[in-house]
């Protein structure tokens, strides 16, 4: 526990985080990702497609989890784990996913639809509980779910991101809300 903790102050202090708030104005946001909306909306689909074709299906005590958080269709849900999570071919969706910190050794799992991405080495992989990032993303696939289209989530998704720093997102408070008292899949 102590190595986590010192890690953490030591990658903290040295500015390695998951990404700041945007100095741009909500206009200026909303600009940008109305512009970016339609290669990230072809670059997340595309990523969907590759974990339904390549990732595994949830446990049996994963879609009991899945059902209980409220996710609709959980059997749909594919898991990937990877030591990379997939790249926007798009340069300025790229430098934009850069600046939300989608690099950072800190990221531990991302979430495209029903797609999930997990990483299974790396700073974050030895840092954070696979199921409990599993969980964290199962959070995030019910948004999905539950939006009005993928693409509106897309878009609401990052407008929130370059609005507030990352813990302050509101789909990420959500989703650390409900799991804040996850005990693993293993019940």
């Amino acid at each position: 526990m102590k190595l986590i903790i010192i890690a953490m102050i030591l990658l903290l202090t040295t500015g390695c985080t998951l990404h700041q708030k945007s100095t741009l104005s909500k206009i200026q946001i909303t600009d940008k990702v109305d512009r970016l909306l339609d290669e990230s909306y072809a670059f997340a689909l595309k990523s969907e497609r590759y974990a339904q074709n390549n990732g595994r299906k949830l446990t049996k005590n994963e879609l009991v989890y899945a059902k209980s958080i409220g996710l609709k269709y959980p059997e749909n849900v594919r898991v990937v784990y990877t030591p990379n999570f997939p790249v926007p071919e798009n340069k300025e969706v790229l430098k934009a996913f850069k600046e939300l910190g989608y690099d950072s050794i800190l990221v531990a799992g991302v979430t495209y639809g029903h797609g999930i991405y997990i990483k299974n080495e790396g700073f974050a992989f030895w840092l954070m509980d696979a199921d409990a990032i599993l969980a964290h993303e199962l959070v995030h696939v019910g948004q999905v779910e539950h939006a009005k289209n993928y693409k509106s989530f897309i878009r609401t998704y990052l407008i929130q991101a370059f609005s507030n720093e990352y813990f302050e997102i509101p789909y990420e408070k959500e989703a650390y809300t409900k799991t804040a008292h996850f005990k693993g899949f293993d019940i």
